[in-house]
């Protein structure tokens, strides 16, 4: 009975079969039984479109460039972190009372660093910290202080009898606590025109805050970042009005 030969049998050449038309592996001088035997693995492969067989003999990665990748990676990510924490997000601490109600002692907040390049981007009732040489009270220690933005560039800032009043408008407080009145702690500041890169920053808890009203303006150069929200304690996540 005739069979029909196999169509793969039928492409292999002269040189890989025998006289009964099976394949054989060469046997030419000088070529090893392994390298035929993948010569005609490789052919099959071609010929069926299915590819080679990994023996396992592909060598990985060495260790020392893994742990050179890991380190890459790593030095990396640590460069991220640097460059985000120092122009763009900074976490701080509240230590203190003088933004009470709002902002409580040892209450945590994330504060951001992209506004304060803007002329516009900060507005009144923003809170913000701020660093400057006259804030600092011990030496030569570096105090951040956290206080809310009262007066913008350009405006007159004046406190009276009680109250602050912006270009001789009386300012409306709702985050201020009931019945608290804002003293002026110096003559030389409770009447002040802002220049075009000043702001007046004041406390929450006006009785028991050192703010512009002891130091005066502050410069937008000095304000390290706008608060964009409190992450402690838990059960107070968000950004505080």
């Amino acid at each position: 009975m005739n069979q029909s030969p196999d169509p793969d049998m039928t492409n292999i050449p002269p040189d890989v079969r025998n006289n009964q038309g099976n394949p054989v592996v060469s046997s030419r001088a000088g070529q090893s039984r392994e390298t035929d035997d993948m010569s005609l693995e490789t052919y099959f492969a071609e010929k069926t479109g299915k590819p080679e067989v990994n023996d396992g003999k592909e060598p990985n990665k060495s260790l020392g460039r893994r742990i050179f990748s890991f380190l890459a990676t790593l030095a990396i990510c640590l460069v991220l972190v640097l460059l985000l924490t120092q122009f763009v997000v900074q976490r701080n601490t509240v230590v203190g009372s003088s933004m009470v109600p709002t902002l409580q002692n040892k209450d945590e907040v994330f504060v951001e660093k992209i506004s304060r390049l803007f002329t516009t981007g900060l507005k009144r009732g923003d809170i913000v910290t701020a660093d400057s040489d006259k804030t600092h009270e011990v030496g030569d220690e570096i105090v951040i202080i956290i206080k809310r933005v009262i007066g913008l560039p350009g405006e007159r800032v004046t406190i009276l009898e009680g109250y602050v009043y912006i270009d001789g408008e009386r300012l409306e407080e709702p985050y201020l606590a009931d019945d608290v009145l804002t003293a002026d702690h110096s003559i030389k500041h409770s009447d002040v025109r802002l220049g075009d890169d000043e702001y007046y920053l004041l406390g929450d808890n006006r009785p028991n805050s050192r703010d512009s009203r002891d130091i005066g303006p502050v410069a937008r150069s000095e304000i390290e970042g706008k608060l964009l929200v409190r992450f402690y304690p838990f059960n107070k996540i968000g950004k505080p009005k």
